[in-house]
């Protein structure tokens, strides 16, 4: 499941991504399951393709993902700088870094989250 709650902090309105396993009896997102079964490329790759669906309708949404462990931010970050020259020609990133500042995404720097904007062509 790929969740997408608008969030205001600050006075910036902003789009939290979660993702992970729908647990029917709580009626809940669990973006802690490890599954173990060897698909973490195609997920992310769907998760990949619903934000750009989402931002086919919303255009100009600021959204903002980080994992729900360090591990799995470093993972999500890896698979940006795997992939930077398709994603950077349909979106603008920034990467959080562990002081709370942002800048404008930097493969060899370590990041605790990442903002993402569509780039309008």
């Amino acid at each position: 499941m790929v969740a997408f709650s608008l969030v205001n902090w600050k006075g910036i309105s902003f789009y939290n991504l979660a993702f992970g396993d729908y647990i029917d009896e709580l009626n809940k997102l669990n973006d802690d399951s490890v599954s173990n079964n060897g698909d973490r490329q195609k997920v992310l790759a769907t998760v990949a393709a619903i934000v750009i669906d989402f931002t086919n309708h919303f255009p100009d949404a600021l959204i903002f993902a980080t994992g729900s462990t360090p591990s799995r931010t470093r993972l999500y970050q890896m698979n940006l700088n795997r992939l930077w020259g398709e994603i950077k020609l349909l979106f603008q990133i920034y990467g959080v870094k562990s002081n709370g500042t942002m800048e404008l995404f930097r493969a060899k720097e370590n990041y605790q989250g990442f903002y993402a904007r569509r780039i309008l062509h």
